[in-house]
């Protein structure tokens, strides 16, 4: 489903990393959570500025030294215009790893003073080179003509020392070494340049004598084009698909028709079917309803047409006896009847041929049309082989020329590369090509450079709260739980319309057994007077589907509490219970065995009226009545998908101010989908200590994807456990109206009498009705 789709239902994809609102969702997810576990970062980037600070006191001080090398090439005119700058950048980049070759660094060690070696105590010899290579660094400017040339030591003398040395070290070696190398590298170039040349005609010698082997076409790879051999086994595959489905579709109309007749049942639904093969002019003709027919049928009702408008003119004009009103209204009677018995007729001449001439007729043109369908489709299958086996042969050979194209522009690339080089050296080979010159020399740094304050303890700071951020991240995907309502409506995008907490067993049978019948006043009741209150005054829900994502999470509990608070205010409220397959109702009202839905999605249509009245069950409860589910039956979705049901909603909207339909768990069964379709919308139960996100998200997802409105969530069982994220809602519904001691509630219920106001929290009568009415107002205006 895609993110539109989601907005417009009124909710998000809890899934589906690609779109921006899903990623800002999870962003704006995970900045809640750390805002939840900020203590838990606090204490650890406190430990990381206590590491750090203990780093920074123990660690050795490190000094600085640096120096800058401008690297000249003569005749650097002549190689930009030839080269386009490209060689200078080469020719600098290696020389760049040459200041810090081993060679240049043992030359700089032998040179350098014993005061200098601080860097080199109580090392082994042999691991000179390296001791000074890992703090000497050498870089070039990008498009310049520099390298920097630095070296970190303990002593600042000795930093500058070693630069020095290291300079004069690499001097020494480009003006021995450099002059040579220019005629040397000419020669080896030259050399592969050759051997290139070789491989590359053998290969085209080899790729021309597969082509003629096998009659290939040199087809451009970047033309897209496909080899003819390939591309008619893929046509006649694709043909022989389309034949091969025709076929079955034919044949499984041909079975259908055929038990039809063996049945004896009404031929006329299978016109459709073979309307391709007869025709369908020919089908209308047959019936009386061919063109002529239609024509004629039609000038007689534009006639009646004119008649009755042209009688209604005059009616005001001329009394029921006059001749024009009575011929007009003779005229009228004759085109009715010749309209009504065109149709008996055509009826009639319909029924005659369904009866005698239908079946045999229908029989006969898909017995041909199967028929001809399979020699069709035998005669591609052939063909269809034939062009596999010719592919099949010529695949290895034309994996072989894709691979000799391949080398072939491989060794072409290569040829070309090492045919520039060679030109660009051949131009300077009788000159020194480089000139290296020192434009600054190396220095005693002032101050050390290593360890830096600031950079220590911002380090400590965002390892801490990287640190931090991984640990919680890791925490939230063990524990996949919802952590707040206010998460749970972030990434579900719907809004929690209450929260329930646990529960305790009332010890009651039947409606006995509902908090909300047998402790209207008790604190655990506010949570569906919320309930309610958000419903009522919501957009329309005259008809809500309670469902939840898996077994056991208290969808019924809710469905019964809030049926008894709707019936509390006057609403005349219904229960269906339509979970067929483990009624949960049912057994809570103590009606197993008792007819119900079952029995009435099983009835005809036209009885549905009559028969929900027997099943209809009354409570103890004014105004609550419960439909049981019934005996259980094996085909449960597809009694819920037959017109039966939508009957029975039918009949219960036109009863009850308010239905409640109980259905099983969405990921379960697919019952509470086909429900949720007939109804205003649906609520979800979520039990948040027990159901997963990645549940919960995909049963809200399964409802969005079926075009279902959901009016939002029911976060249900919230213990004491789970305070930490749903503590202020349950908080508030848990101490609301009981600050004061027990023996007082009467003496407080009296002085609320006594000033002209009821008891009652939530509003009952006529300002329950005023409330709803503002809220219509407020939503038509």
């Amino acid at each position: 489903m895609t993110s539109e789709a989601y907005h417009t239902a009124g909710a998000a994809p809890p899934h589906e990393a690609g779109s921006a609102s899903e990623t800002l969702r999870a962003v704006l997810r995970f900045l809640r959570l750390l805002q939840r576990k900020q203590w838990t970062i606090a204490w650890i980037v406190a430990a990381c500025l206590v590491a750090a600070t203990g780093y920074y006191l123990v660690s050795p001080r490190y000094y600085e030294s640096t120096a800058k090398l401008l690297v000249q090439q003569n005749g650097d005119q002549l190689s930009a215009i030839g080269e386009g700058g490209l060689t200078s950048d080469y020719v600098l980049a290696t020389h760049q790893e040459l200041v810090t070759s081993p060679r240049v660094v043992q030359h700089a060690i032998e040179n350098l003073a014993p005061e200098h070696r601080i860097d080199l105590i109580d090392r082994k010899p042999r691991a000179w080179v390296n001791v000074i290579r890992q703090r000497l660094v050498a870089t070039a400017g990008r498009h310049t003509q520099y390298i920097t040339v630095s070296y970190q030591s303990q002593s600042p003398d000795a930093a500058a020392a070693v630069v020095n040395a290291v300079i004069g070290s690499y001097l020494q070696f480009v003006s021995e070494n450099h002059r040579g190398t220019a005629a040397e590298m000419s020669d080896v170039m030259n050399s592969e340049m050759t051997r290139l040349q070789e491989k590359l005609v053998a290969k085209q010698a080899e790729l021309q004598e597969v082509r003629k082997r096998i009659g290939h076409l040199a087809i451009h790879q970047e033309d897209g084009g496909v080899d003819p051999t390939i591309s008619r086994a893929i046509f006649l595959n694709n043909t022989l698909m389309e034949a091969r489905q025709k076929r079955l579709e034919l044949q499984a109309s041909l079975a259908t028709l055929q038990n039809a007749i063996a049945s004896r049942q009404d031929l006329r639904p299978h016109l459709a079917a073979i309307q391709e093969v007869v025709g369908e002019q020919m089908m209308l003709n047959a019936l009386g309803l061919g063109t002529q027919d239609m024509e004629m049928l039609s000038k007689q009702q534009e006639l009646l047409m004119e008649s009755e408008a042209k009688l209604r003119q005059l009616t005001p004009y001329y009394g029921a006896q006059h001749p024009t009103i009575a011929a007009l209204t003779d005229q009228i009677n004759a085109t009715r009847q010749y309209i009504n018995s065109y149709h008996t007729q055509v009826g009639a001449r319909f029924d005659l041929m369904a009866a005698e001439e239908l079946g045999p007729l229908l029989l006969r043109t898909l017995q041909q049309s199967v028929a001809q369908a399979w020699d069709r489709e035998q005669q591609i299958s052939r063909s269809f082989d034939e062009a596999r086996t010719e592919a099949s042969l010529q695949s290895d050979e034309l994996v072989r020329i894709d691979e000799l194209q391949r080398d072939i522009a491989r060794l072409e690339n290569q040829y070309d590369v090492m045919f520039d080089k060679v030109a660009s050296i051949d131009i300077r080979q009788v000159q020194a090509p480089i000139r290296a010159s020192i434009v600054q020399e190396p220095l005693p740094g002032a101050a050390p450079v290593s360890p830096k304050l600031g950079v220590v303890f911002v380090g400590a700071i965002l390892s801490g709260i990287m640190i931090g951020g991984a640990l919680v991240f890791v925490q939230d995907l063990l524990d996949d739980r919802f952590g707040s309502p206010d998460e749970m409506a972030l990434q579900l995008g719907l809004p929690v319309l209450s929260l329930v907490r646990q529960l305790e067993p009332k010890g009651g049978t039947g409606i006995d057994a509902v908090q909300m019948f047998t402790g209207g006043n008790e604190s655990d009741c506010e949570a569906f007077r919320t309930l309610r209150t958000a419903i009522s005054l919501g957009e329309t829900a005259e008809r809500i589907a309670i469902s939840s994502a898996e077994p056991s999470d208290g969808k019924t509990t809710i469905t019964s509490n809030l049926a008894v608070a709707l019936a509390q205010v006057g609403k005349r409220t219904l229960v269906i219970d339509c979970d067929l397959r483990k009624p949960g109702m049912t057994a809570l009202m103590e009606l197993k065995g008792a007819p119900g839905v079952t029995d009435l999605l099983a009835a005809d249509s036209s009885q549905i009226g009559e028969l929900a009245e027997q099943c209809l069950h009354h409570t103890k409860q004014e105004r609550l009545d419960v439909i049981p589910a019934g005996p259980r039956r094996p085909d449960a979705a597809e009694l819920l998908s037959g017109h039966q049901f939508t009957e029975l909603l039918a009949w219960a909207e036109s009863r009850y101010d308010q239905v409640l339909v109980d259905c099983p768990p969405v990921l379960a069964v697919s019952d509470a989908q086909m429900v949720g379709r007939l109804v205003d919308g649906v609520i979800l139960v979520v039990s948040p200590e027990k159901n997963h996100r990645r549940l919960v998200s995909r049963a809200c997802e399964s409802f969005l994807a079926a075009g279902i409105h959901m009016f939002g969530i029911v976060a249900n069982r919230i213990t004491e456990k789970s305070r930490d994220g749903y503590g202020y809602g349950y908080g508030y519904g848990y101490g609301y109206g009981h600050d004061e001691p027990e023996q007082d509630e009467p003496a407080a219920i009296e002085a609320d009498h006594s000033a002209g106001e009821s008891p009652e929290v939530t509003p009952t009568g006529t300002a329950w009705d005023n409330l709803l009415r503002e809220a219509q107002n407020r939503r038509a205006a």
